[in-house]
């Protein structure tokens, strides 16, 4: 009878348990999704309303008063720095960041992580380029230490949003797997955009409201991209279990 009464009491702390979990891993999913929805909304609101004082050309004395700042820092070592942190979010490094990841998820059958990277960065691309053509923003016209042969507007900048996706995305998935070093690759993540940043407004080919309009389109679309990211991985998780 004490057995017996010993294994009920054990079966219902085991289901107990299991509710809880349950519970908790929908709380969590719950969080994850609401996170990823308030911060990209937030993003749509800062781009708005920069976007607004763009086109009424309320932001035009603040952007040039910055690149003329801007233009007084200008040394020949600084130059050749900032023109090689501007070439770390151009098309030939971005390219053959994602090509080589592609393939390493593919070996190792990561199909939830090759998937998250290709709407990350193929999303973001397209993002950027519809943007670009429908906003036709003309590039500074001041000087330009780098010669792009660009055609496309100035208006968001394609290295700060594009660049801020794929890095962004891969410093995610670092801080996923590295949970012990999460702190100092966000940190390198963040410190390296702001750079890249800077340096397109150093290099002249973009205003600083460009700049501000990529931070605020790519971090939209990588908290998207991550939001749906977390979906799938939670499912796969799920299905394995």
């Amino acid at each position: 009878m004490t057995i017996f009464r010993f294994r009920q009491k054990a079966s219902q702390l085991i289901r107990s348990w299991q509710q809880f979990k349950s519970k908790s891993f929908l709380s969590l999913q719950s969080l994850v999704l609401i996170k990823g929805i308030l911060l990209s909304l937030l993003s749509l609101v800062v781009f708005l309303s920069l976007t607004d004082e763009v086109i009424e050309l309320e932001t035009r004395d603040w952007d040039l008063n910055i690149m003329l700042a801007i233009q007084k820092t200008h040394t020949p070592v600084l130059d050749v720095v900032m023109k090689s942190v501007s070439a770390l979010a151009g098309l030939i490094v971005l390219t053959g960041i994602c090509i080589g990841l592609g393939f390493k998820f593919w070996i190792r059958r990561q199909r939830t992580e090759l998937l998250g990277l290709s709407i990350a960065a193929g999303g973001g691309t397209l993002l950027n380029f519809g943007m670009k053509a429908f906003f036709n923003r003309d590039r500074p016209q001041m000087w330009a230490l780098v010669n792009d042969h660009l055609n496309t507007s100035s208006y968001p900048s394609g290295h700060v949003t594009i660049g801020l996706v794929i890095y962004g995305f891969c410093g995610y998935l670092l801080a996923r797997y590295f949970p012990g070093w999460r702190l100092w690759i966000y940190l390198g993540t963040v410190l390296l955009m702001l750079a890249i940043g800077w340096s397109r407004m150093y290099v002249g080919l973009h205003w600083p409201t460009d700049v501000l309009a990529g931070y605020a389109t790519g971090f939209g679309w990588l908290n998207a991209s991550i939001l749906s990211f977390e979906i799938r991985k939670q499912r796969e998780e799920m299905r394995r279990q």
